[in-house]
């Protein structure tokens, strides 16, 4: 009768089973304790010849501290590893390194509460969008707890993420309100730097001012910068004096959306006026041109027959002097040519535009579109050869206003969880080794089977021991 092969993945020794449950070498299981609902390891490093630092010089233990740290649950169950550390001191009299504290990154990070396993999947789990109690309620540990690990590895992961940086060669600028200070309107903006061109985030600045923005394009690396062909904007002042400062080579784009927009208001200001100038009040639902004001911001081709013709009739009785029907035109106009697929032509059509525009027989709000196109000319005829939009940018300010809904009560910038976080997609984070989740029973779908993590891989225990490994997830 032949024996049987003992598998070399089982595991059925309890101190086994708890050394493999932690998966660090040089790192030794001192005991295992359940108080309630928690359950508690106490561990420590395994030394052979320990030297100090500053003079190489033999150091020997002073003091052995105990640290503990929220680790990831295991089967639903609260885990709580208490590292019992070495404080170390120096026999060399004339060395200044009076003691020092050994430390190990595999185990948690200095000043962080959370093993650096669980503060991986925490940071990882904040930037697919759970609300930080939600994470800190599955750990089972206080709210700032997990804040501060999630800031810590959030900002470390910006900082390695160089491919937000790398691939681009168009980006955007863009302000949105962050939080409102004071008992009246006073608000506290941000800058959203974007690559429009593969519609990423790249940073979020807590600032408009121009010395800020400029600061941090300034300091960027100067391959990244000379690499920048175009650099799309919403017709501020401040944002286009950042780009032609810092990157002069980059053609600057104004946001089509943004132009059209100034047209409508143009046109909305037109109406307006000759309202109150026909009937001496502002509109009121009878009124021809009040009744028309939703039909003027329509565009034209998708008016239908019996759409057109209302239009006409309303601006023949509400517009006598034809203001509002000039108004419309050029607002059509300035629509042709963000429609025409030629850039000759189009730099054509707005010039004949602006002329047009800048005539003195024209409404007062039209001359002033006219001297806005002049100023903006050059960096409304890019959108023709660049094809790029501040869209992408407007998008991740969307994203912005999100991520403040699920910080609700953070009052300024530095206290917010990194915002590109939110942004960190699944197959990304997974790349740098954060796709670890806690580990939970599943004896809803299985009784008899339950999984854990041991030597880096997931191992899954059926009827007592563990056998094969059904996954092989990378190290942290």
């Amino acid at each position: 009768m032949s024996q049987q092969t003992r598998s070399t993945l089982v595991l059925v020794h309890p101190n086994e089973i708890l050394q493999a449950l932690v998966g660090l070498k040089d790192v030794r299981v001192l005991h295992y304790q359940r108080r309630g609902p928690e359950v508690e390891l106490m561990i420590e490093q395994v030394l052979e010849d320990v030297r100090c630092p500053r003079c190489d010089g033999r150091a020997e233990v002073k003091e052995r501290p105990v640290v503990r740290y929220i680790d990831l649950p295991v089967y639903g169950v609260a885990i709580r590893l208490a590292w019992r550390k070495h404080r170390m001191v120096c026999n060399i009299a004339r060395c200044d390194k009076r003691s020092f504290v050994l430390q190990d990154h595999r185990i948690a990070a200095k000043n962080c509460l959370l093993t650096t396993r669980a503060a991986k999947w925490a940071t990882f789990q904040v930037g697919t969008g759970r609300t930080v109690k939600e994470v800190a309620g599955e750990l089972d540990c206080d709210w700032h707890t997990v804040n501060n690990a999630v800031t810590t590895y959030g900002k470390a992961l910006l900082v390695a993420d160089r491919k937000r940086l790398n691939k681009t060669t168009a980006i955007g600028l863009d302000e949105t309100s962050f939080v409102k200070l004071g008992r009246h309107t006073h608000q506290d903006f941000v800058t959203t730097v974007a690559d429009v061109e593969n519609h990423q985030i790249i940073d979020i600045l807590p600032s408009r001012d121009f010395k800020d923005v400029a600061a941090w394009l300034n300091s960027q690396p100067e391959a990244w910068k000379e690499r920048i062909c175009f650099g799309a904007l919403d017709m501020s002042v401040t944002y286009a004096a950042v780009y032609s400062v810092v990157l002069p080579n980059a053609a600057q784009v104004v946001n089509p959306f943004h132009a059209i927009q100034l047209a409508n208001r143009c046109l909305d200001g037109v109406r307006r006026r000759v309202q109150t100038e026909q009937l001496g009040h502002r509109g009121r639902r009878d009124d021809p041109l009040f009744r028309a004001r939703r039909v003027l911001l329509m565009a034209e081709e998708k008016l239908d027959q019996e759409a057109t013709e209302r239009l006409a009739s309303l601006l023949a009785l509400g517009d006598p002097g034809a203001e509002v029907a000039i108004a419309y035109r050029v607002k059509e106009r300035l629509r042709e040519f963000y429609r025409t697929t030629d850039p000759t032509k189009a730099r054509l059509l707005l010039e004949d535009l602006e002329h047009h525009c800048l005539k003195r027989a024209m409404p007062p709000e039209v001359q002033k579109l006219g001297r806005t196109i002049k100023r903006w000319f050059d960096k409304l005829c890019n959108y023709h050869i660049a094809k790029v939009s501040n869209g992408p940018t407007e998008g991740m300010n969307n994203l912005i206003k999100r991520i403040k809904r699920i910080g609700f009560g953070f009052r300024n910038f530095r206290e917010l969880p990194d915002p590109g976080l939110a942004l960190c997609r699944q197959a990304q984070l997974a790349g740098l080794g954060l796709d670890r989740r806690p580990m939970r029973s599943r004896s809803r779908q299985n009784p008899k089977s339950h999984f854990l993590w041991v030597d880096g891989a997931l191992l899954e225990e059926t009827a007592g021991p563990f056998t094969a490994p059904l996954a092989q997830p990378r190290a942290l």
